[in-house]
Parts: C-alpha cells; structure tokens; sequence
C-alpha cells in the first residue's frame, strides 16, 4: 500500500512519524524529518496496539525547510540492506537536532508523570565539533567486508570512511581495511560476524577481532563538559560526607569525586577490567568494589558500605538504575543524587522513583554527546525534600 502524507514529528527513537488518512494508521518512517511531505510505502502489519506500524519514504515531494543533504557518502535514506544507518539524523540541520533532543527528553518525563513547566531547563549544550569527534567505535567484519550493522536488515553496512571518526581512528579505520579479505576475522557464530574495535589510544598493530577496548566517552570534548558540571556541583555541596558511585567503569569521574571535600568515596562497578584500571590509578580516598549492580544478591552485601553516604552519583548504562526495591533503605543518610544518564526513557522512570519517594530535580543540564543521532546526555541534580 502506497500513501501521500507530512511527517508531523519524530517518535521516541528518532523516526519520522506520518499519519495514513487512508486507514487512521500513523507509521514510522526512517530518513525523514517534520515537516516533510512524500509518498509511502507500508513494510509491515501493524504493531500490537493496531494504532501504528512501519513504512518507507518512496518519493520525496517536498522536504523539510530543516532538511540538509547529508555530507557523509554511505548515508542512505532509502534504507536498503546495505544502507549505513549510524548517523540517522544527518538529514537535517543541526539546529533542529538539538531541538528534537530537547523534545523528546521533555516528551519522556511527561510520560512519566513531571510536570515540565515546573522545570528549568535550558537548551542542548551543543557539541563544539559535528564531525571528527568521535574517538572510538565497534565496527562488524565477515572477514570480507568491514562496516557498521544496517539497522533495517542487521546485515554489515560496507564502508570506506567515516567522517564522525576522529583523524586518529579514521587512520585506524584504513589500516583495518587494508588488511581485507582476512580469513581469519571470519566467525564461527551463525551470523559468521565478528566485532573490531577501535579507539584513539591504540595503535594499528593492536587491530584485532572480537577483543572488547577499556569503555570511554565517545566525544572527549563534551565529556570534558560533564566532568566540569559534576566538579562544580560537588564543589557547591558543603555536604558531601561520604560518597558512593554506581557504574564508576575505570574512574572517569570518580577522579573529579576524589578531588572535592568529600570524607571517602566508595566506587562500584561489575567490569572486572574496568576495576582493575581504577585501582590501578591509586586516587586517594577511593575504595574500589567489583560488584554486580543488577544482582540483588550482591547489592544486600554492599548495604553496610552504603548506608552512611550522603552523597549518591550514578552514571549507569542504558538501562538505567533499574532495581528500585529496597534502594533508599541502602541509602539511609542520603541527601543529594547526581545522575549523569544516556537514556532519557530509563532516567525518567529512574527520576519518578526517586519524586515518589521525597526527592525533587534540582539541576537538569542536556548535552549533545552525538550530533546526528538521537543520542542525549542528561545531568540531572536531585536534592532530599526538607533537607
């Protein structure tokens, strides 16, 4: 079934959505933007609320006035098998990005149960660099061909470059794709894939298959932004007492937390390697526990040196906080969370929890961590009511 219509806004993952005057239906389109008028092409049944289903952009008639031709050679709008889709949103300008952050960050708590105009929050803090910023990135290879994973097929998107990688990791890319065909990158797994990763701290020789890199922030110039906001909030609490970070991975911000007032910190992470890295670092104050955050078992084992902290920072994956049974009985002596999220989905449910049980949204910072993506960073400050 083919259909005309105007892409009205972006849904929760980013993608153009078009309401069907034919059958009330609205579907999700990849490559487009509000305010786009084409034709469609429906490619599936509708999902399990019989409300929306998915479609194609078929014919372009008159695009977006936010629309922008993408710089990048292998960004396919059409969404073939071979179509690179790691970087969706470079179809339009980068004003209206950061626009549509902010919107779908504020449509997320909505949903949850804020009242937004009842919170300040300001503009996406853009990133200083649209491309060349990215140090790091997990590439897939058959051992004939090396690119990223095309959304709509999960088949290997072929590239040649990729102009979000920084000069370092663009060499890196090179040199890997010089060393194809290579038999040996080949997977005995169904899907015959295997992972490469590369980072700006490594060298070409390092490049190997399916050998995960020590995680880091993927654009060090708006991580240095991060770090400068959690410094100026720890700097500014003259209660920090004890303080216990969740998710610390290597020591990112722990460093910034052990360089305040704070009496000790208490850092807690599950990737044995990422640990291992942090002890290595020897900040003063800092204990480090290897612990399975998710595992209840675990967590109960942590309460005695938890209970006393005031002073709580999180910077978890994209799941979120997710076990909130028993959290604030672990944290007795609580008085300020710093929540640094990736997921604007899983932190408003985090921040509900947290509303419902007597705390309130101080701070809310939005940064742009991935331009071209719809990828937000949320800082978020929540004080004790009645504190």
């Amino acid at each position: 079934m083919k259909f005309t219509g105007t892409i009205t806004h972006l849904s929760q993952k980013g993608l153009g959505v078009v309401k069907n005057a034919q059958n009330n239906l609205s579907y999700f389109v990849y490559g487009t933007w509000p305010g786009d008028i084409g034709e469609f092409e429906v490619i599936g049944k509708p999902l399990n609320n019989k409300k929306f289903a998915f479609a194609k952009l078929t014919r372009l008639i008159q695009p977006s006035t936010q629309r922008q031709t993408p710089p990048c050679l292998h960004a396919d709008v059409s969404l073939t098998e071979q179509a690179c889709t790691g970087c969706p949103w470079m179809i339009a300008d980068y004003t209206s990005q950061l626009e549509q952050k902010r919107k779908r960050f504020i449509y997320a708590l909505q949903r949850v149960g804020f009242d937004t105009n009842q919170l300040d929050m300001g503009s996406v803090h853009p990133s200083p660099q649209l491309y060349g910023y990215r140090n790091r990135c997990q590439l897939k290879t058959d051992g004939q061909q090396l690119g990223f994973v095309s959304e709509n097929s999960y088949h290997i998107a072929p590239i040649s470059d990729c102009i979000v990688l920084n000069d370092a990791c663009r060499n890196l890319l090179k040199s890997a794709l010089q060393q194809l065909p290579n038999p040996a990158w080949q997977s005995s797994a169904d899907d015959n894939r295997s992972f490469i990763e590369l980072d700006d701290d490594m060298q070409a020789e390092e490049i190997c298959v399916n050998r995960k890199r020590p995680f880091k922030q993927g654009n060090p110039e708006q991580n240095e932004r991060m770090r400068a906001w959690l410094t100026e909030k720890l700097a500014h609490n003259p209660h920090l007492g004890k303080v216990v970070e969740l998710f610390s991975g290597s020591g990112n911000f722990t460093s910034i937390i052990a360089a305040s007032n704070c009496t000790e910190v208490i850092a807690c992470e599950s990737d044995d390697q990422a640990i291992q890295t942090l002890k290595a670092r020897n900040l003063a104050r800092v204990t480090a526990q290897a612990a399975d955050l998710f595992n209840a078992l675990i967590w109960r084992k942590l309460q005695k040196h938890v209970h006393d902290a005031e002073t709580l920072v999180l910077d978890p994956p994209r799941a979120g906080l997710k076990k909130h049974q028993g959290f604030f009985s672990s944290f007795a002596a609580l008085k300020t969370i710093l929540y640094i999220s990736c997921n604007p989905e899983t932190f408003a449910r985090d921040a509900w929890f947290f509303h419902q049980n007597g705390w309130s949204i101080n701070d809310i910072q939005l940064v742009d961590l991935f331009p071209h993506t719809p990828h937000i960073e949320v800082l978020a400050e929540f004080k004790k009511l009645g504190d």
